[in-house]
């Protein structure tokens, strides 16, 4: 149980992270790029789940974003 915690702890705390990194790569981009509005999307997505507590799934959403981007992690 101590393992799922802390788990969910560090997930929760690399999602905002993960969309921050997101968020920046796309700000240097073509907006109307259907790929970055597509990956903004997604980043979207991943800040909602954030919110409602679900840290994989955001994780997730943020990692697929940052993938359609371009950016290394």
């Amino acid at each position: 149980m101590a393992l799922t915690l802390v788990s969910s702890a560090a997930s929760a705390s690399m999602c905002p992270v993960l969309i921050k990194q997101g968020r920046d790569a796309a700000a240097t981009m073509n907006q109307s790029d259907p790929n970055v509005k597509n990956a903004v999307a997604k980043l979207d997505r991943a800040a909602a789940l954030h919110k409602e507590g679900k840290h994989a799934d955001s994780m997730r959403e943020a990692n697929e974003a940052l993938g359609m981007l371009g950016v290394k992690k």
